[in-house]
Formats: structure tokens, sequence, C-alpha cells
């Protein structure tokens, strides 16, 4: 049956085409039509209802590019919430799904019935966007308020109830398979970080663990855009999978494998700085366990007792750092490392020094075991020093190698390339030399220090060390005065290299096992020996201006003319253009004329003319009146 307005178009249309039928005079064809009007109508009414259209929400994309824009690429929760607040405004207009009047509040809840416009499925999907935004505004201070917690957990909690509303209304007919898909791995994600709060590992491990599973799924599905940007959320899932792993383990995990997951935490593009402070409390609480397990420290023939649980860790982190540092990929990454390596080395000497200060302050009379103590712990406080004395000797080298690959071109090795991209600023020899200067003081710290100083051995090592540092500082300076091409004190210095160089390889030879320091010497040997051959020569050039005469020799540019004693085959002289004389010619000089003044003139007086001069004598009336009026001429 069709709708009112429809049939009463119908039956319109119907009486007028039986007016114009009846004034035309054809009525009798009117009844067939009407029979085929009637059929049309009942085929009509018959017909099936057309096809929904198939929705479909891009769910990861649109969240994506909304938190881009809107605050969370700079951290800015805050800012995030309050859009997605306003962009439900808009929605509830637009959509005309107000929740009530002005005065009163009557909820409206979203059904499979109403998902005719895609714009329904925003609506949950901000919902829960604008509690898991205010969620983590207030886990960032959950840290100082503990209050905050609490409620920080209900909005988690409430992100996740209404991303399990969104997997609800995508798992009909109305949705494609992608918003299916998309809608399980976000509702399986929000689920997983409420589980991961609530400390349930095995729960939170199996739901991040199937948002994983699907967004590597969708990953190898689309273009190169849009795999990234799973991919991305995938990286972003792995670390909350091996906490949980490492939870559920019962913290059997090696400490390596906490620092690897620890890299990859931080090392995302959008971290999470919590999951990142958890893994650190996790690291230190390990190494309390394993540096509860050392008892005694052995070192240069000696074996102490080690009692302080601050030297005991730093110690421990002192032996792993070599590992951390190998998974630390950029610079400023293992500079880090130095750092709070070294800050934890201030707070173990702090706690020697500490402890030295109970034991004396005892009485004059002191017993052997005290003195015994007093003993280990000043070797103690004699290991921490070495250990900052060399971790601080290699951060500093470390800074020197790369500064190495910012030096100017002309100092660049001939296999080594410099491009602008990777070196933000030219570095100068100068700064080299003052890193070098900081290696030297910190060697001679190292060789004062007693148990060094006692062992042969060791302070030959130590001694070798100091001359290779010479001789690379030498080699920068000499570097300086090349730049500022002063060749005859580059050469110098080079020279002094070769020296200094030569004398640290014979030190090293002493221990087989640094081949790899003596090989670079001689790399150094080899560049001083290159840069003084090229000082040299720049010496010589300077002073005999060779290149300036040989540049002056050039027998085509000048003309036949003036090359007649030499044979030369020129083409051009047959040519409509020959250079046989320069035109037009130059200028040369000439002696001027000598002048003569004639100063006699001036007091010569000649004789008067006045007599050879012709008078001129007027006649007639004209004459006279001329005479009477203007007077007479002389």
């Amino acid at each position: 049956m069709l709708p009112l307005d429809e049939r009463l178009e119908t039956g319109h249309v119907r009486l007028s085409f039986y007016f114009n039928m009846a004034t035309t005079g054809v009525v009798s064809d009117a009844v067939n039509v009407d029979k085929e009007t009637d059929e049309i109508m009942v085929e009509t009414s018959n017909e099936v209802e057309p096809q929904q259209t198939i929705l479909c929400l891009e769910i990861l994309p649109m969240v994506r590019d909304a938190q881009g824009q809107h605050g969370l690429r700079h951290g800015d929760y805050q800012r995030y919430r309050q859009y997605c607040q306003r962009r439900l405004r808009r929605l509830y207009k637009t959509l005309n799904f107000q929740h009530g009047s002005r005065n009163t509040f009557k909820a409206k809840k979203i059904t499979q019935e109403l998902l005719k416009d895609v714009k329904y499925l925003h609506i949950p999907l901000m919902d829960a966007e604008r509690a898991w935004s205010h969620a983590m505004e207030l886990k960032l201070l959950a840290n100082t308020e503990l209050r905050k917690k609490f409620h920080y957990i209900r909005r988690l909690r409430k992100a996740a109830s209404h991303a399990t509303q969104l997997e609800e209304l995508c798992s009909g007919d109305v949705c494609d398979a992608r918003t299916k898909l998309e809608a399980q791995a976000y509702a399986s994600y929000m689920k997983g970080s409420v589980s991961f709060e609530l400390q349930n590992w095995k729960e939170a491990f199996e739901l991040f663990g199937h948002a994983q599973t699907i967004y590597e799924k969708l990953a190898g599905a689309f273009s190169e855009e849009q795999c990234s940007m799973y991919l991305q959320r995938v990286e972003e899932i792995i670390p909350n999978i091996r906490y949980c792993a490492y939870n559920l383990s019962e913290g059997t995990t090696d400490i390596s494998d906490l620092m690897q997951l620890r890299w990859s935490a931080s090392g995302s593009g959008t971290h999470d700085p919590v999951l990142t402070a958890k893994i650190d409390e996790v690291i230190a609480q390990t190494r309390e366990r394993e540096a509860a397990a050392m008892t005694e420290v052995s070192w240069c023939g000696r074996c102490v007792p080690v009692k302080n649980e601050k030297v005991r860790s730093f110690i421990l982190h002192s032996q792993q750092c070599a590992r951390e540092l190998e998974r630390a990929d950029t610079l400023d990454s293992k500079l880090t490392l130095y750092d709070s390596l070294l800050m934890e080395c201030k707070d173990a000497l702090q706690a020697i020094k500490d402890e030295l200060k109970g034991d004396t302050g005892s009485g004059k009379l002191r017993s052997q075991k005290l003195e015994t103590q007093t003993g280990n712990m000043q070797f103690l406080h004699n290991y921490v020093t070495f250990i900052r004395l060399s971790k601080t000797i290699e951060r500093t080298l470390l800074m020197a190698e790369s500064m190495k690959g910012s030096l100017p071109a002309v100092l660049q090795n001939a296999a080594e390339e410099i491009t602008v991209d990777s070196v933000k600023r030219l570095s100068k020899p100068e700064d080299l030399v003052r890193i070098y200067d900081i290696i030297m003081q910190n060697l001679s710290d190292m060789a004062e220090i007693p148990e060094i100083d006692q062992d042969l051995s060791f302070s030959k090592e130590v001694a070798a060390q100091i001359l290779e540092c010479k001789a690379h500082r030498c080699l920068y300076v000499a570097h300086s005065y090349f730049l500022g091409k002063k060749w005859r004190e580059a050469m110098s210095l080079y020279n002094h290299v070769l020296i200094l160089a030569s004398s640290a390889i014979t030190h090293f030879q002493e221990f087989n096992s640094l081949v790899q320091v003596i090989s670079s010497l001689q790399e150094l040997l080899s560049q001083a020996q290159g840069f003084k051959c090229s000082a040299y020569a720049s010496c010589i050039l300077e002073n005999e201006d060779v290149s300036d005469e040989v540049a002056d020799i050039s027998l085509n540019e000048k003309p036949l003319s003036k090359r007649l004693e030499y044979y030369f085959s020129d083409y051009s002289l047959t040519t409509k253009k020959p250079q046989v004389t320069s035109f037009p010619p130059d200028f040369n000089p000439v002696p001027c004329k000598p002048l003569f003044f004639d100063l006699a003139l001036n007091q010569v007086k000649f004789p008067s003319l006045a007599h050879r001069v012709e008078e001129k004598k007027s006649g007639g009336l004209a004459g006279y009146f001329k005479g009477w009026l203007w007077g007479s001429g002389p």
C-alpha cells in the first residue's frame, strides 16, 4: 500500500488525465489507461524496500587525526577532552538527539534501528575518547595526589564502557568488516588499560594481545600510510604486553630484558610516562635483589666485602652499563645513561664518606677490627672513584668521537664523507683540544689512586693512555695552526705527533689485549704524516709564489707581434680574426715637453705706436651736430 501523499498525488494525476481525454473526445481509451495505471500501482506496492547502506567508520585514523590536531601532540589532555566535549555537543544538535529539554533530562540510547547515519557511531567514540583523555589527565596528577587515582580509574572504566557500546553497535549487519575489527581492537585496548591499572595481569595480557593481533592484520591490508599508523599502535601495545608477561612470570625476567623493555617503552612516539616509571621501579627492585646476592668486590688482587646497599647497587649498575650502551642507538641516549650512572656514583661516594666519618669519630683508641673496616671502606672509596673516572673518560671520548665527525672538510679523512644534514654545527680543533685536556686530567687523577700506583702493570697502562691522549691533543693543536695557514708551526707539531704516537705504540705493545688501540694509533700516525706533507707543500708554494708565475704564462693569449722569437703553431692566424697585434694599442708612457717661462717680459716697455694709427675724419652737417651733441671722438 502506498503512503497517503503518494496516493493523493496519483489520484490527482488520474483525474487530470480523464479531463484531458474528455475534452479531446477520446474517452474510449480511458478505461484501458486506468487498468494500466492500476497494474503499475500494484507492482509499486509489491516492490521490496531499497537495501540499507553499509556504514564504514575508520576508528584509529579518525582518533589519531583528532588527537594530533587538538593537543596530544604536546601531551595536553585537557585540550583534547574539551574538544571531545564540543564535538559531542555538535553531534547531538546535528542529529537532533538531545537528551530531554532544558529543564528535564531523559537519556536516549543508540540502537541498531537508529544507525542510518555514520555520525551515530561517532557519539560513543567521542564519549570514550572524552573519558579516556580525562583519565590520562588525572593519571599525571595521581603521582602527587593519591585521591586522584580513584577518579582516574572510574573515568578509565567509563571509557571502556563506551568502547564496549561502540563494539556492540558495530557488530550488526549495518557496518562493514573493517569497522567491526577496528571496534573490537579499540574496545580490547580500552578494557586492557583498565585491567592493567587494576593489576589484573592475565586479563590485561589477553586483551592487549587481542588488540595487537587485530592491528597487525589491519596493517597488512591497507596502504603504506595507514599501515604505518597501525604498526605504530602495535609498538605502543608491545611494552604493555611485555610488562604483563614480566609480572605473570613473577619477576624472573633478566635485567637486560627489562632494560630492553624500558627502551622500547620510551622509544615510541607517544610513550606512556607512567609505564616508563613503573618499568624503572621494577628495574630498581631487580637491581636491589641482584645486589643483595653480591657480598664482595675483587679489584687489584684484593677482595673486600660490600655492605652498603647504595654501593652494591652502583657497582652492579656499572657492570651492566656496557650492555645498556649497546642497546642505546643515539648519542643523547648514551649520554643520558652515563649521566644517570655518574649521579649514582656520587651518591655511593657520599654514602662511603658518611660511613668513614662515623668510624673515625669513635674515640682515640680504635680496635683492630675497626681499623680493618676503615681500610675496607677506604679501598671501596678508591674503587668507586676509579669507576667514576673511567666512566667520565668514556663519556668524554664519546663526545670527542661525535665532534670529530663535524670538523671542517679540510681536516676530514679521505675515506670519510661529511654531510650537512648529519652535522648541525661545525666543530673547531680547539674544542677537541679542551676535550683531551679533560681526559688527561682524569687519567692523571686515576694514576694517583694508591692501588693503581702500587700496581706496576696498571700504572704502565695508564701512562700509555696519557701518551695516546697527548698525541691526539697535539694533532688537533696542529690542525688549528694548519687552518690558520701557519705552515712551519703545523709541520713541527705534526712531527711531534709522530713521536708521541710511536712512543704510545711501544708502550701498548706490552699489553696483548689492546690490539684495537694500537691500530687506532697507527691510523693516527698515517694521518699526521699526510697532514705534515700537506703543510710542507703549502709552505713551499707560499714562499716561491710558483702558482702565480705559472698562471701568468700563456702563449695562446699573446698576439703574434709579442712572440716573434718563439715558434708556435697558432691556427687562429688562418681564421678571419687572426690575433696579430693588440688593438687598440696599449698606451706607452712618454716624457713631457719642457716648458719655458719668460719672466723678463713683464719688465719690458714697448714703444708707443699711436702715430701709426690712422685717424678717421667726419665731415658735413652730421659731423657738426655729432660733435656738438655727443662730443668729438678721439
